[in-house]
């Protein structure tokens, strides 16, 4: 299940950013406009799309949830720093956009009724602040930082991360690796002594995934030294690997080959 969870995290994530889309064009687009007749229709179409977004941010965080529980992911500081970061990011949009837009759209409705309770020294100071500049840049920033979250996933030096690499593993010729989705493995390099057998340590937390860990003599994989079982996550193995002379070898994931590194053997 846990692959649908994320599928639903993205729909909704996708949802949310077409939706905001319309909002964030509109933002930018107002300060070049000067009649307060089309102010206001901009900002009816930018109100017509905060319904849509909030139910496209329910459903992400839906989906991100049961995702997180799946995925076993709650033990991980980039989650715990994501969660905060879209928090903030919400809080700061909803402050300082929707106090600016309430206050145009009082000022472009009362010109637009001939009222002379504003004037257009108001609404041009209004219209040509820097506060969109500022609300796009905070938004934008934010959704960077969190994709870059997600995709990097730090551990801050807090530890906390399963896959952490384990380097040569020395004690018991033991190396651990291992996969959290099928994009890569926790780690691009693997080292170890030659003239003895060794054992890796695989761990597949990807879950529903299979996944397998198989060694050749060079990238092109048309000469294996080991092949590894395939398990399917959440699982994990522990592969009896023979002594390999010295050299560079390669190793990946034979479903998966993208998943790939290098192995020195010394």
């Amino acid at each position: 299940m846990h692959r649908w969870w994320v599928f639903l995290h993205i729909a909704g994530v996708f949802a949310f950013l077409t939706a905001h889309g319309v909002s964030m064009y509109v933002t930018l687009r107002l300060p070049r406009e000067h009649d307060p007749r089309r102010v206001s229709q901009l900002l009816e179409l930018s109100a017509s799309s905060v319904g849509v977004m909030w139910n496209a941010i329910g459903l992400l965080l839906l989906g991100g949830i049961l995702a997180a529980f799946t995925g076993h992911f709650w033990g991980e500081p980039w989650l715990w720093v994501s969660v905060g970061v879209f928090a903030v990011l919400i809080a700061a949009m909803v402050t300082m956009g929707t106090g600016w837009a309430k206050r145009l759209r009082t000022i472009s409705a009362a010109m637009v009724e001939g009222t002379e309770a504003v004037s257009p020294q108001q609404f041009e100071e209004i219209l040509r602040s820097r506060q969109p500049y500022t609300i796009a840049g905070i938004g934008f920033g934010g959704l960077l930082l969190i994709l870059w979250l997600m995709l990097f996933k730090p551990t801050f030096g807090l530890g906390g991360d399963p896959c952490a690499p384990t380097g040569r593993g020395a004690v018991g010729r033991t190396v651990q690796i291992c996969a959290a989705d099928d994009q890569a493995f926790n780690t691009e390099s693997l080292a170890w002594g030659s003239g003895q057998p060794h054992t890796l340590a695989f761990d597949n937390e990807d879950e529903g995934v299979p996944h397998n860990v198989a060694i050749y003599t060079d990238g092109s994989a048309s000469e294996s030294i080991f092949v590894g079982d395939e398990i399917v996550g959440p699982d994990d193995i522990t592969y009896a690997v023979p002594a390999i002379e010295p050299g560079s070898y390669y190793f990946r994931c034979d479903i998966h080959p993208v998943m790939d590194g290098t192995l020195e053997v010394t």
